[in-house]
């Protein structure tokens, strides 16, 4: 069965605090909005999403299918959105991604 929640290993008296994977979704699509040279795909079937958040053994595994603006360089856009994404999360939630992918699935006009 696939983890819902990652537990921060913090040295406290006070109990254990969990962040479930929506909560790095929801990071994660706020970057991507903000971002005017990038958006999320828009998928044709209804049930597939085009942000995927996984946790296994308490690795965090985010992937995307993003459509980015014609004039721009690809690999740059990509590189930077990986770069934002890692630093917004590792910064709000004090946990590292292990994983983030982005694939490429269109252009801008």
């Amino acid at each position: 069965m696939a983890q819902e929640y990652i537990a921060l290993k913090e040295n406290n008296n006070d109990g254990m605090i969990a962040l479930s994977k929506s909560s790095f979704a929801t990071i994660a699509n706020i970057v991507i909005e903000e971002d005017e040279n990038v958006k999320l795909t828009e998928m044709s079937t209804p049930f597939k999403y085009p942000l995927v958040c996984k946790i296994t053994d308490d690795k965090l595994i985010l992937m995307m299918d993003v459509k980015v603006k014609y004039s721009v360089n690809v690999n740059d856009a990509c590189t930077k959105l990986q770069g934002k994404i890692f630093e917004n999360i590792e910064h709000m939630t004090g946990f590292k991604p292990d994983q983030i992918d982005i694939r490429v699935s269109g252009f801008m006009f």
